[in-house]
């Protein structure tokens, strides 16, 4: 018998549920709201990592 160790990160406990309350949250909204919501996500998601890559 082997022994098999798993290791779960916490920023895959935080991108899961992150994803179970965004799909609750999108089957709930209107199609123009969520698009607006998604759009918002992608720009803040995408300043985020411009600014983690800059050394100011």
């Amino acid at each position: 018998m082997r022994n098999i160790s798993v290791t779960i990160d916490w920023k895959f406990i935080v991108a899961l549920g992150t994803s179970a309350v965004g799909i609750i949250f999108a089957i709930k909204m209107d199609e123009t709201a969520a698009e607006r919501v998604s759009t918002n996500v992608v720009n803040a998601c995408r300043e985020f990592a411009i600014a983690e890559q800059c050394n100011c």
